[in-house]
């Protein structure tokens, strides 16, 4: 309780189709909170699983998620001033999941190549002429939505013989870059919120039915929780910590087969999460590194900005 930093990370793990693990987690000063298997993943359960995070006296001042609605009530609800930070992570997978969508369209749309002879019937053993533009697209997609600081000088040529064979690509990829300094570190609320709706007003877009959705994922109230972390100076934008450890205890259990009721995962979760406890530099009271907890501070932005 001592060392908790305010931030808590929430996220969901489940085991097999009648019971869900809860883990929170702190990821400023990296150790589970909480922990509890329930038969139902539903509202109940998780105001339950908060309630008793709330009993214990954990004060949150930032509460990491994904988008799922089990967390949108239930938070604010129960820590008064709480400020909900949806995971970037997961909005961004879904964006660019409909940017490749709207390639794939245009893909479609190329005009095929001409057959050797028209209304001749074709002979086994005859070859028809490769779609060479359809496949070099399939192949390259990914250009669209890989972040242009990482491409190699490969991937630049690449991408534009992809751009020569659809000119919209471009509109596609602008739009892309856009939606990534949405999340830029170091930008104020305020800057983000500006770049937003330049990208939301935009008429280039609308041509884009896929383009048009994922726009709605930008939506104003849903935004502003996204950019909760750009008022704290070390407040993550997504929930990776608490999946990590998901991550690290389905690894531990994959080949542990007795590890599959209520009881046996609750022994396997505690022995985990106390292994790694040990090795936490918080479990040493007396050591000299334990000077103070890692506590949330607001961004430096936020500092000029007031």
């Amino acid at each position: 309780m001592a060392h908790f930093s305010g931030v808590l990370c929430i996220d969901e793990l489940h085991e097999g189709r009648h019971k869900t693990l809860l883990l929170a987690t702190d990821p400023l000063n990296d150790f589970t909170v909480a922990w509890e298997i329930v038969d139902k993943n539903d509202q109940a359960s998780m105001d339950a699983f908060l309630d008793s995070i709330q009993a214990m006296g954990f004060d949150v001042k930032v509460a990491i998620t994904d988008g799922s609605p089990l967390y949108k009530e239930a938070l604010i609800e129960r820590w008064q001033g709480l400020e909900h930070q949806l995971c970037v992570f997961h909005v961004i997978k879904e964006i660019n999941a409909l940017v490749l969508q709207a390639l794939r369209q245009l893909r479609v749309k190329l005009p095929k190549p001409k057959k050797y002879r028209r209304g001749r019937p074709s002979k086994r053993g005859r070859k028809r002429k490769k779609d060479t533009r359809r496949k070099f697209v399939q192949e390259h997609q990914h250009l669209l939505v890989k972040r242009e600081d990482r491409w190699t000088d490969e991937d630049r040529a690449n991408w534009q013989q992809l751009v020569e064979y659809i000119p919209e690509a471009a509109v596609l990829r602008d739009f892309v870059n856009r939606t990534f300094s949405l999340f830029e570190p170091g930008i104020t609320k305020q800057t983000a919120s500006q770049r937003r709706r330049r990208l939301v007003d935009d008429p280039r877009y609308q041509n884009f039915p896929d383009l048009v959705k994922a726009i709605r994922k930008l939506s104003k109230e849903k935004f502003a929780k996204m950019i909760t972390f750009l008022g704290w100076s070390n407040v993550d934008r997504t929930n990776n910590h608490v999946e990590r450890n998901n991550r690290i205890f389905r690894f531990v259990q994959k080949t542990r087969y007795k590890r599959r009721r209520r009881h046996t995962i609750l022994q396997a979760l505690w022995l985990h999460i106390l292994l790694r406890w040990r090795r936490h530099p918080f479990y040493d009271l007396n050591a000299e590194r334990l000077a103070g907890p890692y506590m949330i501070g607001p961004s430096q932005a936020e500092e000029r900005a007031a």
